[in-house]
């Protein structure tokens, strides 16, 4: 697994504007395809998805191979991702 940080500054849009820029924190298997993934949003919000919890009314886990050459700027250490998968509560779950 590998494991990256994605800030954005660009907020939701719709209902979701009011949540402001979001982090996405990624859990990626070799087969670029993401396993868990977690947002955190300016608001104070917080979503979660993984196989157990793939969509909702708020979005979905990526279903989408991420392949890009320039990802290592955005690579976290596992440590990192664990830590922000365990210390936070998603409101969708």
């Amino acid at each position: 697994m590998r494991y990256y940080k994605w800030f954005w500054t660009v907020p939701l849009g719709g209902d979701f504007d009011a949540w402001g820029t979001s982090t996405y924190f990624l859990e990626i298997g070799e087969n670029a395809y993401t396993y868990r993934q977690i947002e955190l949003y300016e608001n104070g919000n917080v979503l979660s998805y993984d196989k157990k919890h793939f969509s909702d009314d708020y979005g979905r886990l990526s279903d989408q191979p991420i392949k890009d050459d320039n990802l290592e700027e955005f690579e976290i250490t596992e440590a990192e991702f664990e830590y922000v998968w365990n210390e936070n509560i998603p409101m969708n779950r």
